[in-house]
């Protein structure tokens, strides 16, 4: 006898699903409320390759991942999830695709993995790992280095 019912794999690979779906939604920006109802992030790891790459938590947790995201260049309007994998109790890989651009506009893309920890329907640690981290580094290196922000504006 089989059962229709979902497994706690695809439960938590909807709540992940569901949070993307939130984050990049567009038009409008992200979708804070979903996000939150989603989330309860102890823990956050970035590889970007930057001083500020490592582990942050709690009230660290936002404003590292702003950092990051200003200071490569990334542009969360093209963010693409490829696919969604899991198997155990608790975790999610996700694949995606990240691009933004360098100070001079050079544009960049790159593969980024996802490891995210679901409990009880809920985000509770994310672990990224990107393809290239010593271009990212570069990256946020000179943008920083020149006082600049993802979108050309001083801070």
């Amino acid at each position: 006898m089989t059962s229709d019912s979902p497994t706690r794999a695809d439960l938590n690979k909807e709540v992940v699903r569901r949070f993307y779906r939130a984050v990049l939604r567009t038009p409008g920006g992200p979708d804070f409320a979903t996000i939150e109802e989603l989330t309860d992030e102890q823990e956050v790891e970035l590889n970007w390759g930057h001083p500020d790459s490592g582990v942050h938590t709690g009230a660290r947790i936002g404003p590292a991942r702003r950092r990051m995201h200003e200071l490569t260049g990334l542009d969360l309007t093209t963010v693409t999830i490829d696919e969604l994998t899991a198997e155990g109790p608790t975790r999610v890989v996700v694949v995606a695709t990240n691009t933004g651009s360098d100070i001079h506009g050079n544009p960049w893309r790159m593969t980024v993995l996802e490891l995210v920890d679901v409990v009880n329907g809920r985000i509770t640690r994310k672990r990224s790992f990107c393809q290239d981290t010593a271009l990212l580094r570069d990256i946020s290196l000179e943008r920083e280095a020149a006082g600049l922000h993802a979108d050309g504006d001083t801070p």
